[in-house]
């Protein structure tokens, strides 16, 4: 496979929708993270580098990673959909549980623990 090839089949298993969702997930996980510093009084912006070195990268690196493997082996291009639907709900979890923490009232369920009984 030549490398046209390549980057043309890495792009149509993780291109489009997909990547657009996790794009905006992750900035809107971003920018409530941030929202949520500022309301604590504990925003700090060396946190910030930290965040997107040890949270969003692994996302990325494991979503393209997935992406490459598929490309090379077709037989693992479900695997592109199922990584990107973990991530994507493991982000929606987060931002929920970011709305919850600026007072949105979210059922605990949903974000950050069970509902009391």
């Amino acid at each position: 496979m030549d490398f046209n090839t390549f980057l043309t089949n890495f792009k149509a298993l993780v291109d489009g929708v997909k990547l657009t969702t996790l794009a905006a997930l992750i900035l809107a996980n971003l920018i409530l993270g941030i929202a949520v510093g500022i309301k604590n009084s504990n925003f700090n912006l060396k946190e910030l580098g930290n965040f997107l070195y040890t949270r969003v990268l692994p996302y990325v690196i494991g979503y393209f990673g997935v992406g490459v493997l598929a490309t090379f082996d077709p037989t693992w291009s479900w695997a592109v959909t199922g990584t990107w639907g973990i991530i994507d709900l493991t982000l929606v979890g987060a931002i929920l549980q970011n709305l919850k923490d600026l007072g949105v009232p979210i059922p605990a369920v949903l974000a950050g623990g069970k509902n009391p009984t």
